[in-house]
């Protein structure tokens, strides 16, 4: 029997619909999602640190977050050259095909 293909993870920082962004990612061509609604708790920005580390990109919903986990997030993921999209709309569909399209296409986008 042959390999099984390992799965892209995608993180999604921002937004309430956890289920919904998993239930569109496996329609979308079975990847795994990593979840935060972006809301910071006890001051700590730690928790950014742990999941980057476990993306293969990241979409930030600017509408969904606050400026500080926005630049928290862009910061990690420059210094762990996670690529990351930044759609301004916090649907489903459009958040799962902006990761889609930076993996598959290898672009990656980075802020300084």
């Amino acid at each position: 029997m042959g390999e099984a293909i390992p799965l892209k993870t995608i993180l999604i920082v921002g937004g309430f619909n956890k289920n919904g962004y998993e239930n569109m990612a496996k329609k979308k061509g079975n990847y795994q999602v990593l979840f935060h609604d972006g809301i910071i708790k006890r001051k700590s920005t730690s928790v950014f640190e742990k999941l980057i580390k476990q993306a293969d990109c990241v979409v930030l919903l600017q509408a969904a977050c606050s400026h500080k986990t926005m630049l928290e997030v862009k910061k990690l993921s420059k210094k762990y050259s996670v690529p990351v999209t930044y759609p301004r709309s916090r649907g489903i569909s459009g958040a799962i095909d902006s990761a889609t399209k930076l993996l598959n296409n290898g672009v990656s986008f980075f802020v300084s």
